[in-house]
């Protein structure tokens, strides 16, 4: 429940994103229980949480609406943590899977959309990006900000695995072990930030110079790294040992 009523700057605030995983998770398979033979009505559905997640957010961003823009702390605890706010981009996901799973001409239609589609989504991505800049928070930022992210990214997930592409064959190296360590990395990346910003005041580095980005970034992967072989993969590698038939080989 640490997204409900949250307010950012806390060691761990980004645990977050855990859990509005955690709440979604619990609460979709007991509606796709429901759903699963009213194909139908979970067309219905989801267009009612697409609807009801921009009314929503609208409603939100008008009330904490001030001579400022929207309040960025207002903002913060009632539109951008909380997984009500959310639920209309996660729906992108469960029907791009659904498409795959369940209708496979659709599927193939839009794996062939694929080459006109790539560079559509990274300009909506970018857009949606923009939206957030600037001094004060407008309410388009706050409305559609999320809605336009989540169908840039579904469109790059289509691009990703489309045969029309060739971003499915081409295999780009360090790629998986990139993946392998990004869970360390977002376990352990705000503790890393504060230690690198603290080090670059007692030294007289400007945080925001390029050798501080960089830095840090690299210090994130290393200490993510240690993290991976050091806590992560030795428990995957116990849990193999324990359930082998039912886990793969961790890298």
């Amino acid at each position: 429940m640490q997204n409900i009523a949250l307010h950012g700057g806390t060691a761990f605030s980004h645990a977050w994103s855990l859990a509005v995983e955690d709440q979604f998770y619990l609460v979709l398979p007991l509606l796709l229980l429901v759903l699963y033979p009213r194909p139908r009505a979970s067309v219905t559905i989801a267009c009612i949480i697409i609807l009801s997640g921009i009314a929503l957010r609208t409603i939100l961003a008008f009330q904490n609406l001030t001579e400022m823009g929207v309040s960025f702390r207002g903002f913060q605890a009632w539109i951008y943590y909380p997984t009500w706010t959310r639920l209309d981009p996660l729906v992108l996901g469960v029907a791009l899977a659904a498409i795959e799973k369940f209708r496979p001409s659709w599927w193939q239609g839009l794996t062939n959309l694929a080459p006109w589609i790539w560079l559509p989504a990274l300009g909506l991505i970018s857009y949606a990006l923009w939206l957030g800049e600037g001094e004060h928070l407008t309410i388009a930022a706050c409305v559609w900000q999320f809605p336009l992210v989540a169908v840039g990214m579904a469109a790059l997930l289509i691009c990703a695995v489309s045969p029309r592409l060739s971003l499915r064959r081409i295999a780009i190296p360090g790629a998986a072990f990139l993946a392998s360590i990004a869970y360390s990395a977002y376990l352990i990346q705000k503790f890393v930030i504060h230690a690198a910003g603290a080090f670059c005041a007692t030294h007289n580095i400007n945080p925001v110079s390029a050798p501080a980005l960089i830095g840090v970034k690299v210090c994130v992967y290393a200490a993510a790294t240690i993290l991976f072989f050091a806590v992560e993969r030795p428990f995957l590698q116990l849990r193999r040992r324990l359930a082998p038939r039912k886990y793969g080989n961790p890298i």
